[in-house]
């Protein structure tokens, strides 16, 4: 049987600490100070466009400890004021808000639905905020969230880029025609980025860039790499 780990490396690429994980992984992201990582992993399934897909993320301190997270699935989630008891839950792509510790982002989804959600880590709550919003990535000025989202069935899934503003509510559908199964990350406040399979060469991948402006169009930024995360 294949087994998975999560690993954490110092700025001179010495591991400092290791744990299992219960699945293939898929998403990692680290808070802004580097206290905090978090992970996801589908427990079953391979791809969030197979239905029947099941996950486990966990947000844990990089310096091990008490005062992780535990899986997310055992937070309270509140939709529209009251709290959804189904066990059916899915919690995957964490996004961490600048300069708020206690703060942190991530898709929930349950019977169907799929909601941008709001979590508190001493509150231990994920508060739905917007729908149909997958693998939210929050901007370096924390005002905005892009995110991938679905215009197709479940079955054959095709993500947009999406970009929401926070504080109107407002979302941006963006260029790119392309789907993008991948957690966006901000380059900076005005450009994205993100991996898509190689359309010429089985097996590689390249990372664009895309502006947020409506009318802006993707241009290659990194051949031959994926997934990126940009540290600040």
């Amino acid at each position: 049987m294949t087994a998975f780990e999560a690993a954490v490396l110092d700025r001179d690429w010495q591991q400092q600490r290791a744990w299992p994980v219960p699945g293939i992984p898929s998403r990692t992201r680290i808070s802004a100070d580097g206290s905090m990582i978090a992970t996801t992993v589908f427990v079953t399934g391979h791809s969030y466009a197979t239905a029947g897909f099941s996950t486990a993320t966990e947000i844990n301190l990089t310096a091990g400890g008490s005062g992780g997270s535990g899986n997310l699935e055992d937070f309270a989630l509140i939709v529209n004021g009251e709290r959804l008891q189904a066990t059916d839950r899915n919690i995957w792509g964490v996004t961490f808000a600048p300069g708020q510790s206690d703060v942190f982002y991530a898709t929930a989804a349950s019977s169907g639905r799929i909601w941008l959600v709001r979590g508190s880590l001493s509150a231990k709550t994920l508060t739905a905020v917007h729908d149909n919003v997958e693998c939210p990535s929050i901007s370096p000025d924390g005002t905005r969230i892009a995110y991938k989202k679905n215009d197709a069935g479940p079955l054959t899934a095709h993500w947009k880029v999406a970009v929401l503003d926070l504080a109107t509510g407002r979302e941006t559908v963006l260029s790119e025609k392309r789907s993008v199964d991948d957690q966006i990350e901000w380059l900076d406040n005005q450009n994205l980025l993100y991996g898509l399979a190689d359309e010429n060469i089985p097996g590689d991948s390249n990372i664009w860039k895309l502006g947020t402006d409506p009318a802006s169009q993707p241009s290659l930024f990194i051949p031959h790499a994926w997934s990126p995360s940009v540290v600040r």
